[in-house]
């Protein structure tokens, strides 16, 4: 019976270390910003981002382009009756006007749609930044969750072999009268309760290597780089955290792309409202003209038609003095105007509607930049003390593993050597794996918090957030 026992543990340890490795194995070590740019190149939701804005850059364009002229070409037949009348005396004429100019401009419409397209291609720019960020933190938090799941293995198996070494030794003490049968119960039971967790810490890493490379979204297997666990970590202190805060909130206020967007959308739908409005408080103002040529089809009177009576001086039989000779003659008009649109000051008009609701819509935009305000006040606070937190947990903890590792080897010496009980060994063990998980996960909150409080901010590094306060 205790044969099989121990042979399941072995055959359970060796298939889960052999898939272990075979699933590790087809993945290719990338760095952080190597995973970055990955996500960028392969996310749609970027790249719906990057049309747009070229969307709004074109829309910036249209608006410039009302101050070049409408240039155009027109040929024109007109065919024409009438019983009685002057109209009676042509039945059509022929238009040719080979350049036909037409400019018209109101100055309150163009200036606002200018400044209301410009503030939305700001924000469409913004809208890229915001996408960036997201897909950063993103690519970060997942790539750190999975140097986690990584360590937990490394751990969990560097207990499992402990355990399987102590259950040997065990074996041997209590195969020669030196332990009782409760020790060695007490060290398979150990050692059989470490197998699940190495097994469940190894479904965990296949979940966060799957979901990591499903966030770079390439068809490669990826995954992390942990010897960035070796970098140096950025200090981050405790004084003056109340100023760092504010200065951080600041700095957000005038980097966050949310923050911006709803800027500039208040700045647009204000401009767009004074667009509208600018149908009566502006006329427009229209130029046109056209050269070109001209031919009258004269409705010629013949023999025995009853000709009207004269009228001036006398008419011959045709009626093309009247309307020219009837051959090809050059012809060029020049019109100027302004037009007053009064009827926009009416309530029941269209552009006063859309005036209207362009100012509630500022007002949206205003109410959702204060509660972006206050949440991003209260992010930012909470995420720089799990910062500082984070950071002084792997101070403390990164000393206390060196400690757990010291005092687990004397463990080992010592109970071999009869000095200490089995369940002392065994303690401190366990001390070691709750020093060490402490550590890690104080390594991956850290680095995650800090992606998060460049997220939160809009800060494209992180200098300031390592700042000294003065």
């Amino acid at each position: 019976m205790k044969l099989k026992v121990i042979s399941i543990i072995f055959i359970a340890i060796f298939f889960s270390q052999i898939s272990q490795s075979a699933f590790s194995a087809e993945a290719k070590i990338i760095s952080v910003r190597e995973a970055v740019d990955i996500a960028l190149k392969n996310s749609h939701e970027y790249k719906l981002a990057e049309l747009k804005f070229k969307e709004a850059d074109e829309n910036v364009n249209s608006v410039w382009g009302q101050l070049f002229p409408v240039l155009e070409s027109e040929v024109s037949a007109v065919r024409q009756h009438a019983d009685k009348g002057m109209m009676s005396l042509s039945d059509g004429q022929f238009d040719v006007k080979l350049v036909q100019v037409g400019f018209g401009i109101n100055p309150g419409i163009f200036y606002n749609s200018l400044k209301a397209s410009r503030s939305l291609y700001i924000a469409s720019k913004e809208d890229i930044r915001r996408i960036k960020n997201e897909i950063e933190l993103n690519v970060i938090k997942s790539y750190f969750s999975l140097i986690l799941t990584e360590e937990m293995i490394a751990l969990r198996k560097s207990s499992v072999e402990l355990l399987k070494s102590n259950l040997k030794d065990v074996q041997n003490m209590h195969s020669t009268g030196t332990l009782p049968k409760f020790d060695l119960l007490q060290a398979k039971v150990q050692l059989n309760s470490q197998i699940p967790l190495l097994l469940e810490a190894e479904n965990n890493y296949r979940a966060a290597l799957n979901y990591f490379n499903y966030v770079i979204g390439s068809g490669e297997i990826y995954k992390s780089d942990i010897s960035i666990l070796n970098n140096k970590i950025e200090p981050v202190s405790q004084d003056g955290m109340e100023q760092k805060i504010d200065m951080l909130i600041s700095a957000a206020l005038k980097n966050r792309p949310e923050f911006i967007q709803l800027q500039k959308k208040v700045e647009a739908s204000g401009h767009i409202a004074n667009m509208y409005e600018s149908y009566y408080i502006w006329p427009t103002f229209t130029v046109g003209g056209y050269y070109g040529l001209t031919k009258n089809d004269a409705n010629n009177i013949g023999i025995g038609d009853k000709i009207p009576p004269p009228v001036g001086p006398a008419l011959g039989a045709g009626m093309s003095d009247i309307f020219g000779y009837n051959k090809w003659q050059d012809i060029w008009q020049v019109r100027v105007a302004a037009t007053y649109r009064w009827g926009s000051l009416l309530g029941m008009d269209s552009n006063s509607s859309f005036a209207k609701g362009s100012e509630l819509a500022a007002k949206q935009a205003e109410e959702e930049m204060l509660k972006l305000k206050r949440l991003i006040a209260i992010n930012i606070d909470s995420i720089y003390s799990r910062l500082v937190t984070s950071y002084m947990t792997i101070l403390s903890q990164k000393e206390n593993v060196d400690t757990a590792i010291e005092g687990l080897r004397i463990a080992r010496e010592s109970f071999k050597a009869g000095v200490i009980k089995n369940s002392d060994l065994i303690s401190s063990d366990l001390a070691f794996t709750t020093a060490k998980t402490s550590y890690i996960n104080a390594v991956n909150s850290y680095y995650t918090a800090l992606a998060e409080l460049k997220n939160e901010t809009g800060l494209n590094d992180d200098s300031i957030i390592f700042e000294k306060v003065k």
